[in-house]
């Protein structure tokens, strides 16, 4: 069997999840990690035999890699993008794919210039109930979008980078971009949105410069609309990423990315199914790439769609600095 051979750039949280996950997968062979802090770089080689850097430049001259894998911080990305995209790498890289547009267009032109295979780590999309839904509209069973609400909440203080608006962009930047995205997913791209945003519970918290509220309201060339609200000051110890979809044909409850009700509308009545098929969302994105990856298939969620739920929330966070004006989501 030819085994994909594969770098990862970044070993903090996600870079210990895509390892977990990667070494469960027989067609995968680890072949370098990447960190500017050496000894977590070599951590994570533990389980792998990988070799391990504190120079990515370095590791892109050494290592022989089919796949890289970019698990860094927003701010972090400098480049490593489109350096590994000319060498001709496939390349995962989580969401968001980077701090500003500008930097995400530079990503997808080097992209397209090569032709590579991309995956924004957008795992949500995986969700057995979320490609139910998605099936749907593809088939034009769904009806007539209508509306989508949606909704990210928890309650931490998380890393000092994520604090700093500077660093991570903001809350619905880095966290609740997860919802912008299935929104635009199941709804297509939006017109134009307007946001408002407060910090309301972490005024005292030093160095705590991102938004712990916000709220937007979205329209699409199709009629439809969309309310997406996030906060940092619900439950402690919960992620909840949670979204309600109205067609004209359907309305679906989510109580995760795998269960949901689906309320069909027929014949004037009601007819109301429970669906519920857990899923591991971030192996089967792993899975699928890779498999992509070996079979030249095309992209799932290519950085092209990382680029555009990234221009989502950007025009959201302009149209919050400007007080809530209606401001135009840019397509690319």
């Amino acid at each position: 069997m030819r085994k994909v051979k594969t770098g990862i750039l970044g070993a903090g949280g996600m870079g210990h999840v895509h390892v977990g996950n990667l070494i469960q997968l027989e067609e995968v062979q680890i072949v370098a990690i990447c960190d500017t802090n050496l000894e977590k770089a070599q951590e994570l080689c533990g389980k792998t035999g990988a070799a391990a850097y504190s120079d990515f430049d370095i590791m892109l001259e050494e290592a022989e890699m089919e796949v890289l894998y970019i698990l860094l911080p927003p701010f972090a990305q400098n480049g490593q993008f489109e350096k590994a995209a000319e060498k001709g790498i496939h390349i995962f890289i989580e969401k968001p794919i980077a701090i500003t547009s500008s930097r995400g267009k530079s990503m997808v032109d080097a992209a397209r210039k090569s032709g590579i295979k991309t995956q924004v780590g957008f795992h949500m999309r995986y969700g057995s109930a979320v490609q139910k839904l998605r099936d749907m509209v593809e088939r034009k069973k769904a009806g007539r979008p209508v509306l989508f609400n949606g909704r990210y909440q928890c309650n931490a203080l998380h890393a000092p980078w994520w604090r700093d608006v500077n660093l991570c962009g903001g809350q619905i930047f880095e966290q609740a971009i997860h919802v912008y995205d299935i929104c635009r997913y199941l709804y297509g791209h939006p017109k134009a949105v307007s946001a408002f945003v407060g910090n309301v519970c972490h005024g005292d918290v030093p160095g705590y410069t991102v938004e712990d509220v916000s709220v937007s309201a979205s329209t699409f060339t199709t009629g439809a609309q969309a309310a997406i609200t996030a906060n940092n000051c619900s439950v402690p110890g919960r992620w909840d990423a949670l979204f309600d979809a109205v067609f004209e044909n359907v309305s679906v409850f989510f109580r995760s990315p795998d269960e949901a009700e689906f309320h069909y509308i027929e014949n004037g009545g009601e007819r109301v199914e429970y669906f519920n098929q857990p899923t591991d969302h971030k192996l089967e994105e792993d899975r699928d790439f890779i498999r992509r990856v070996k079979e030249n298939l095309d992209s799932f969620c290519s950085v092209e769609e990382g680029l555009r739920s990234l221009l989502y929330v950007e025009a959201a966070l302009f149209s919050a600095k400007m007080d809530g004006e209606k401001t135009r989501v840019e397509n690319y």
